[in-house]
């Protein structure tokens, strides 16, 4: 936290292996219970302090902040934290006023790199350089001299690379573009006065202030730049680099945040569907073997019927079988132990047996396919969830019904965050769960019973709500099933029919699990997801 008389901001310095970066942020993040060691460092030696300086070295990835700060031994002194942004080495250190490391948020032994050592004690050095020059110190007339000694064949922008520090591949393209010369031109290929126009553009790059953008990548991605960049038409720009960053790196951590959490739910709950498939399976293996039932009930009966023709110690009868038209002959096995009055039991109750196994198995199959509803229910919401408290809410709703284990400390309870809300064309509010507790609050909570609420036939997906204080025109009513199949197992699909009725037509049975209902009187319509243009979302 950064304070001056009437002015405060957040500086955030990350020294993450996948998102290392340092910008200000307007992002409210939570503190961990327990601070990590290194905090519990920069909290002994920089609190309270006052920043002096804030340089980068050269035009590497290195900066330096200096702090003003007390040492309850040596009194008033300098510190300085040092910020090394090198992709998944990055580190940050804290060096006493001698250069001294203090510590690192990542120690590195003699073990790991003999030749750089971050630990306690040690002298800070530098990581070593390349050799590349800092392009704010180069003349026109080394530039040249750097550019005509290039190698016949190598290619312009590979030429600022190799000889000059701070920059990438796409600012080494972006310069020689801004020359107006094709960056694969080969040195072989210019002359005087192509090296002219490239000094010009170089030097332009680096003294003057150009307007960062992000870039929309066709996978869905982004990339973010810290300056314009010819001949591309889809850039969005940001009055600075800092508002860039806070904006790109938190989307990206949150979609990378939701994507783990997402992931770790699937892989539970499909865990727990592999089961109820194989309990499937074996219910209604079950099932068919119980429609023998019949057949040993005439068996049995058969067997009675010819008591007279049957005495101890056969082992089997034939008889005749006037269930059947042709009344043919039909042999029964029999026990040799068992008299004949109790062999005809002995068909009775296998009969009885199958008789009452089929009626608890059919009780047993519908609870199963019930609870594989709700699982590929939920697990549709988890894909297409784009927030961590939807999340949450499902996380706890998991842990509710014992799907996931409750940990031993007590759990902060997320409150349910509600819904999504949109606007028709038609000017009409619609209403969208994202889980099963959004989706039962919506309907029974916030819908009034003459609202139209909609859901994709058959298939998991969300409960839609229209709010009926007006006729609802048939354009809203499209958009909103649409919505309702675009937010279902079927958002894929070109034809997906979607159910709709009045709220006080859905109803909740008895003890079923969250999102589960059934309703009546409704009708369907056919709509297209994969061409839904979504509406406009009025809230998260």
């Amino acid at each position: 936290h950064l304070r001056l008389p009437g002015e405060s901001c957040k500086l955030i310095i990350s020294a993450d292996p996948v998102y290392p970066r340092i910008h200000t942020t307007k992002e409210d993040l939570e503190n961990p219970l327990m601070p990590p060691a290194f905090c519990m460092l920069l909290r002994k030696h920089l609190e309270p302090s006052r920043i002096l300086t804030i340089k980068q070295h050269e035009l590497e990835r290195l900066i330096l902040i200096s702090f003003e700060a007390y040492d309850e031994l040596l009194g008033q002194t300098e510190k300085t934290l040092v910020f090394e942004l090198m992709g998944r080495h990055s580190n940050l250190i804290l060096v006493n006023k001698d250069g001294y490391i203090l510590d690192g948020i990542h120690r590195v032994s003699e073990d790991q790199n003999p030749v750089r050592i971050v630990m306690p004690g040690v002298k800070y050095s530098f990581p070593p350089d390349q050799g590349k020059e800092n392009p704010r110190n180069v003349d026109s007339e080394r530039f040249i001299t750097d550019i005509r000694l290039l190698e016949p064949t190598t290619q312009l922008y590979k030429g600022l690379l190799q000889h000059y520090q701070g920059i990438g591949p796409e600012a080494a393209k972006e310069i020689v573009r801004r020359s107006d010369l094709d960056p694969a031109l080969m040195k072989q290929e210019t002359g005087p006065e192509q090296w002219k126009l490239l000094w010009n553009s170089f030097s332009a790059f680096f003294s003057q202030k150009d307007t960062p953008v992000l870039v929309p990548r066709n996978n869905n991605g982004q990339d973010f730049y810290a300056y314009q960049l010819s001949g591309v038409d889809r850039q969005i720009f940001f009055p600075d680099l800092d508002s860039l960053l806070d904006n790109y790196y938190s989307c990206r951590i949150k979609n990378e945040r939701v994507r783990q959490i997402g992931s770790t739910l699937k892989k539970r709950l499909k865990t727990h569907l592999q089961r109820l498939v194989r309990k499937e399976a074996l219910q209604r293996h079950t099932l068919k073997d119980a429609a023998n039932a019949k057949v040993w009930q005439k068996l049995g009966e058969l067997v009675t019927a010819n008591l007279y023709a049957i005495k101890k110690g056969d082992s089997v009868v034939e008889v005749i079988d006037y269930y059947e038209e042709d009344q043919r002959a039909l042999r029964i096995d029999l026990d040799p132990a068992l008299t004949p009055s109790r062999n005809a039991q002995r068909y009775y109750k296998k009969y009885i047996k199958a008789r009452n196994s089929e009626k608890v198995t059919r009780q047993q199959l519908q609870k199963t396919l019930r609870e594989r509803r709700y699982i590929e229910e939920t697990l549709v919401h988890i894909n297409f969830a784009d927030s961590i408290d939807t999340l949450h809410e499902i996380k706890e709703e998991l842990t509710r019904l014992g799907y996931i284990k409750q940990k031993t400390q007590k759990q902060k309870k997320t409150v349910a965050k509600g819904y999504d809300e949109y606007l028709s064309v038609d000017g009409i509010s619609v209403f969208v769960g994202r889980n099963n507790q959004q989706n039962d609050q919506l309907t029974f909570r916030v819908a009034k019973p003459d609202d139209i609420w909609l859901h994709a036939q058959k298939i998991p997906g969300s409960h839609v709500i229209i709010r009926c204080d007006q006729t609802v025109p048939d354009t809203t009513l499209a958009q909103a099933a649409t919505l309702a199949a675009y937010y279902s197992k079927a958002r894929t699909s070109p034809k997906v029919p979607v159910d709709y009725t009045a709220r006080k037509h859905v109803r909740k049975p008895n003890s079923a699990k969250p999102g589960y209902v059934i309703y009546d009187h409704f009708n369907t319509v056919t709509v297209d997801p994969t061409k839904n243009d979504i509406l406009t979302k009025k809230r998260p």
